[in-house]
């Protein structure tokens, strides 16, 4: 796997492969990032590793190789989650209810290409390109539904974060992104910047105030150290009950 510098802190595609999980073909894609700490995350279009820039080559090639079979084992655990594609119908004029609060679906189609959504007093209306497979538009309905969820609650979220790091931490926070994350519940960069799962709107408050102070944690602790868990502790004592209940239920938590 070569290695790159990274410029400009710009995330650098450093390697691409297809592996084979049960049939089917994955892509991986390898970044070299400026970032606190090594990660990977599986999305629409395969396996995605982002390696912190800051570790020595040797540990990057560690990092790469236990994040990928991280995401083997995952994909071969999660057969029905592997590469997500959403479940939920969003059947025309029905009702679907998220962090307590209840929106109305509105189907259309057109003759275009592009699927566009749009969210007004409660309404979401879908616009739907014709001619896609069953498959294909139900991608579609979930990606819609999810990014205007995110944009509907993102205000409250990022008040929620600086309620908490007022509260807990006290350290400055870069942008805040909700993003529909199917392998983690969210990130913290090196610069600050959070990105919590849109996913996450589906559990209880509790469970998402602990997501939300994790994150904040790495604000301190750039890592999953010792002293990393005891400033979660710190902030929430009952945490482990939560992240149990994120772990067991994490198959409803999807759009």
């Amino acid at each position: 796997m070569p290695l790159h510098e990274v410029i400009n802190n710009k995330s650098v595609l450093i390697g691409r492969e297809t592996i084979t999980i049960d049939g089917r073909n994955i892509k991986v894609f390898t970044y070299l990032e400026k970032r606190a700490y090594s990660r990977a995350a599986i999305g629409s279009k395969g396996v995605h590793i982002r390696l912190a820039s800051w570790m020595s080559k040797a540990d990057q090639q560690e990092q790469y190789k236990s994040l990928k079979q991280w995401a083997i084992q995952h994909l071969n655990k999660h057969k029905s989650l592997s590469l997500y594609k959403g479940f939920r119908t969003y059947e025309d004029g029905s009702t679907f209810e998220i962090a307590g609060k209840a929106f109305t679906i509105l189907r259309r189609y057109h003759s275009g290409q592009k699927s566009t959504g749009k969210l007004k007093n409660g309404v979401m209306t879908l616009h739907l390109a014709e001619g896609m497979s069953p498959a294909e538009e139900q991608e579609h309905r979930s990606y819609l539904v999810a990014r205007m969820v995110g944009n509907a609650f993102l205000p409250e979220i990022r008040r929620r974060l600086e309620e908490l790091n007022v509260q807990h931490f006290q350290k400055a926070i870069g942008k805040v992104r909700l993003r529909n994350n199917t392998s983690n519940w969210g990130s913290c960069s090196y610069d600050g910047n959070i990105s919590i799962s849109t996913r996450l709107l589906f559990a209880p408050w509790p469970a998402i105030d602990y997501v939300l102070i994790h994150e904040l944690a790495h604000l301190v602790e750039h890592n999953h150290s010792d002293r990393f868990w005891k400033q979660v502790e710190r902030a929430m004592p009952d945490y482990r009950k939560h992240e149990i209940w994120l772990d067991k239920n994490n198959h409803l938590c999807q759009f």
